[in-house]
């Protein structure tokens, strides 16, 4: 059998699939229980299986293998495999050698731990507590290495032999899972001190070596170095806000020597896709992999995931909206470059006290809204912990799974077999694109200050979680003024790519790299339109004056200290034409250039400058997202859209109803949950024609289709999802209203199923209809 991928989905055997999973962990669910779990799935339209193996699971004691079930049912790895062949279902196995899985020491045993303890990693001032949530490993010390390749070899011919080049279920294979080196790499001083890396001539030195000239160094942390062995790992926050950005782009570098390390002995035995989820559980740090991978000719697929509580109730409401646009935006940035399919191996299915259906489908629904298509749910099946392979999370691993550790099944089914149903319907949906009109620039090192919580020296507030990502963030305030947006790279991105946008947003600290600083100037004076705020930087990336973009510009943003502690920063108001008292939050920076329109008591606040071709909004404050009853947000969102000549590709009469365009499919979201009604023009027709209004009673989300052929039929639109065609049977769902209207040409009459039309239309060869029905419906031609 052959296996390969289109750059969005994966083909098998010479057939393009769509992938649609769920988790089932085989060593946490009892075997006698495999096959009902295994059909259950497939009944909910799942066509697809992912599993890890545990290390620790299958190697007890040294050198003690058991893939058969000798020693315990649920250790029959191979029984597993051929059950889930016989069945008919994709595997996607995760064979580590840390799987994480809120399972002991992420499936490293502790044989190893306790007779190698010089392989765990070290803190700046002595060993780490053995008790904690995972007890972090130095990847790169070379009696670690030697024992993963042992495990490999044992392991990775088991898996071989159900590849699906070789006839059995094996699609693809994982390397690690999350290797951000046991996830202390958001902590600045935590990791790794392990005497391989701070020894003369060890790794830190190795990299400052292969990456950095002494001279630069020296200018950089503002020290006279003589050589190399001078430079010690920073050990708190007084070292230079440099040095410690080094130290984390340093940890970035292990794990990417790491990963190299298991691709190359994966691939002795392994054809298929292989794959890596979210390396370093960074965003704007794929840039990193991405360089890696490139250089050394590596054919890694990118994965991602979703996750938005962990035991509490599920929350996805309007306000993570901004956060999933960001996060997919970057992560296609990158997955892009690399030509691989699109796939969010761990979407949120479980890890909640409850999961809402309607909150779920708003998540589930945003990931192909936004460009991924392939969508794993984790975890789908619960299970047990085994004794003595207990975590943090206890015995019981079924924390609101789909499927119950019981076999029971929960609410949130319900969305995953419509989406699916919905996915494998409408094949030409994977070739659309989201049509954004406005795209984000990010900047790397600002992620890293973020996470840390460093500001040493800067004017500007790191707390990007907060003013960006948050419940409150720019991308929210985005997202909820119906303007999709996709994301660049600013030190990736090319002019030209950034010319392909009607607009540019950036947030910028009080610095900025030079050749970034550059670009801007650049793509400003060759047309394009820049929205930069709250401030514009001063500074390169060796934090050295530098103001090139400023000076490009002939605008000057005072210097003025952006306040930290929450119960200080203030609450403040600035106003615009036909905006008064708009709510602000933090420092107000005074701007002087440009022509002035948005003004703090009198002070100008905000300009535009026409520079080259182009154009430049500066603001000297934070946008964030506020709702009021007057919506002053929003509106002034559009008025920056408008300055600049930046049309949406579509339009709606009721702002609370987002919209995503997709080439011939529009996802249609009521985020907040209240009734939204209106109507829409998209690609030159407005709907509905019969009906008043399009009517969403409740969150959720439809997919409408506009010109979707449908076999001899053309479904110029419709208010309701299509699902697809059976046959001569058109199926339909839309479970936010009791009321559809359907545009079809290419047929004078149809039978209804589940419905009836309550008024029609038959003009110029196009019958329209309005229908009552149920969740779903059906046309029969």
């Amino acid at each position: 059998m052959r296996m390969d991928h289109d750059g969005r989905a994966y083909v098998i055997d010479g057939r393009r699939t769509v992938i649609y999973g769920g988790t089932l962990q085989f060593f946490r669910v009892p075997r006698r229980h495999w096959r009902d779990r295994l059909e259950r799935m497939r009944q909910h339209g799942l066509n697809t299986v992912d599993t890890y193996v545990a290390w620790n699971w299958h190697e007890p004691e040294q050198g003690a293998f058991d893939f058969t079930g000798e020693t315990v049912p649920e250790r029959d790895l191979v029984g597993f495999l051929e059950l889930a062949q016989e069945l008919g279902m994709n595997v996607i196995i995760r064979p580590g050698p840390y799987i994480c899985g809120e399972w002991r020491n992420g499936g490293i045993p502790d044989w190893l731990i306790n007779e190698h303890p010089e392989i765990l990693a070290r803190g700046p001032n002595g060993p780490l507590p053995r008790d904690i949530y995972y007890p972090p490993i130095t990847y790169l010390h070379p009696t670690y290495l030697e024992a993963v390749s042992k495990w490999y070899d044992a392991v990775l011919p088991i898996i071989k032999d159900y590849l699906a080049t070789n006839g059995g279920p094996i699609i693809s294979v994982s390397i690690d899972d999350e290797p951000s080196y046991w996830e202390t790499i958001f902590q600045p001083f935590l990791t790794d001190y392990n005497e391989v890396i701070t020894r003369p001539g060890g790794l830190w030195e190795e990299f400052l070596r292969k990456n950095h000239p002494l001279d630069e160094l020296g200018e950089r942390y503002g020290s006279d170095f003589a050589d190399y062995s001078e430079i010690k790992p920073p050990k708190d926050e007084t070292e230079p806000l440099t040095k410690i950005l080094d130290w984390h782009h340093f940890k970035i570098w292990m794990t990417n020597r790491y990963v190299g390390h298991l691709y190359d002995h994966l691939r002795r035995y392994v054809d298929v896709p292989i794959s890596i989820l979210d390396p370093y559980l960074l965003q704007l740090a794929w840039r990193h992999f991405y360089r890696y991978v490139k250089e050394k000719n590596l054919d890694i697929h990118l994965w991602t995931e979703f996750w938005y509580s962990f035991y509490r109730s599920f929350d996805f409401k309007e306000d993570r909206l901004g956060h999933v646009y960001y996060k997919i935006g970057i992560y296609n940035f990158y997955r892009k470059r690399l030509g691989t399919p699109p796939l969010s191996i761990e979407t949120q299915s479980s890890l909640a006290h409850t999961i809402e259906p309607d909150e779920a489908e708003l998540l589930y629904a945003l990931l192909p809204a936004l460009g991924i298509h392939n969508v794993n749910y984790y975890l789908y099946v619960g299970g047990e912990n085994p004794k003595g392979y207990e975590s943090h999370n206890g015995v019981t691993w079924d924390v609101y799974s789909p499927i119950g550790l019981d076999g029971s099944e929960r609410q949130h089914v319900e969305p995953i077999e419509w989406l699916g149903e919905f996915l494998k319907g409408n094949s030409r949906f994977l070739d659309t694109e989201l049509e954004a009109t406005v795209a984000f620039g990010a900047y790397e090192p600002y992620e890293a200050l973020t996470i840390f919580g460093l500001r040493k020296g800067l004017t500007e507030s790191v707390n990007l979680n907060e003013y960006l990502l948050g419940e409150r963030g720019l991308f929210t305030l985005l997202a909820m003024s119906n303007v999709p947006f996709s994301v660049l790279d600013l030190e990736e991105a090319s002019v030209e790519e950034m010319l392909s946008y009607g607009q540019l947003w950036v947030y910028s600290l009080d610095f900025l790299a030079r050749e970034v600083q550059d670009k801007l100037a650049e793509f400003v004076s060759r047309g394009g339109n820049l929205v930069i705020l709250p401030m514009l930087p001063y500074l390169d990336e060796n934090l050295k004056p530098y103001t090139a973009l400023a000076d490009f510009l002939g605008v000057e943003v005072e210097r003025a200290e952006a306040r930290d502690n929450p119960r200080l920063i203030q609450f403040t108001s600035v106003e615009s034409d036909g905006i008064d008292r708009m709510l602000v939050r933090n420092t107000v920076r005074g701007v002087r250039g440009g022509e002035p329109f948005v003004f703090h008591y009198g002070k100008p606040v905000g300009t535009l400058v026409r520079k080259g071709k182009g154009s430049a909004i500066v603001l000297g404050f934070r946008l964030q997202y506020y709702t009021s009853y007057h919506d002053l947000h929003r509106r002034f969102v559009d008025r920056l859209l408008g300055m600049q000549g930046v049309e949406r590709p579509f339009e709606v009469t009721d702002r609370d109803m987002i919209l995503l365009p997709r080439g011939n499919y529009l996802a249609v979201l009521n985020p907040r949950g209240h009734r939204v009604a209106g109507k829409i023009r998209y690609r030159g027709i407005e709907v509905p024609r019969l009906m008043d209004e399009i009517e969403l009673n409740g969150r959720g989300a439809l997919f409408l289709p506009f010109g979707v052929p449908a076999g001899g039929v053309k479904i110029l639109y419709s208010t309701a999802t299509y699902l697809g065609r059976t046959g001569n049977t058109l199926r339909f769902r839309n479970h936010l209203s009791g009321r559809s209207e359907v545009a079809l040409r290419g047929v004078s009459e149809v039978h209804p199923v589940g419905a009836r039309i309550i008024d029609e239309s038959l003009e110029g060869g196009i019958l329209t209809l309005v229908l009552e029905h149920g969740k779903e419906f059906e046309l029969g031609l």
